[in-house]
């Protein structure tokens, strides 16, 4: 009787245990990485996803004279939960720093936001809160659009004629459609044939001066 009562409180243990982790938190992540040039802005986009919703989204974002800026997303259950941006932006004809706080609840609505340039705090209109959260669709469509085409983000040193790669530091050849980069600092989006040869279709960053590779902006406390 004490054996049954034993093996019938070990297999209630066992599937408490079980129950209590979700298919969800045991799917893998998936990782993407990527960006795009659309006038004078150049983006760089990580992105990591589960079971083909966002979970998180860091950007890098260069606009030419209208400044730059680094946003960091979070999402829970497919919804945009919270972001935090924070750069340098033209207002009143000179670059002025500012920071963004956004945070949604799970209608959408944002229940929370802060937006300070320089010294002073504005308020976020709605269609200002709903461009934000369109900005952030649209960069993870754009991630998936890629990651479907086999792109990718690649950063690393280039000489004119080899890539060393950041991180690893392996040599890469690379395959040019109608782009020229000079050497130095390179940033690219481009497909790899798995072998150590990449064909590049777009240059996002190109600086011939001295560069560290860059990593996805962390602004948001990870819970």
């Amino acid at each position: 009787m004490k054996r049954t009562c034993l093996i019938a409180l070990t297999f209630l243990l066992s599937a408490c245990g079980s129950s209590a982790l979700s298919p969800h938190s045991l799917s893998p992540l998936e990782r993407l990485s990527g960006g795009q040039v659309v006038g004078d802005a150049s983006s760089l986009y990580w992105g990591n996803l589960r079971q083909s919703k966002p979970e998180s989204l860091a950007e890098r974002v260069w606009m030419g004279d209208y400044g730059e800026y680094l946003t960091d997303y979070r999402w829970h259950d497919g919804q945009l939960r919270e972001l935090k941006r924070a750069g340098t932006a033209l207002k009143d004809d000179k670059l002025q720093p500012f920071e963004l706080h956004v945070r949604y609840d799970q209608h959408g609505d944002a229940v929370f936001q802060r937006y300070k340039v320089g010294d002073t705090v504005f308020p976020l209109s709605d269609t200002q809160l709903h461009q934000l959260s369109q900005q952030a669709d649209m960069a993870v469509a754009l991630l998936r659009e890629q990651s479907r085409e086999g792109l990718q983000l690649v950063q690393g040193v280039w000489d004119g004629q080899r890539l060393i790669s950041c991180g690893e530091q392996t040599e890469l050849e690379i395959h040019w459609q109608q782009i020229h980069a000079q050497p130095g600092y390179i940033a690219l989006i481009g497909k790899s044939d798995g072998r150590g040869k990449i064909t590049a279709q777009q240059l996002v960053l190109n600086r011939t001066q001295e560069q560290q590779c860059l990593t996805p902006p962390r602004l948001l406390d990870v819970s």
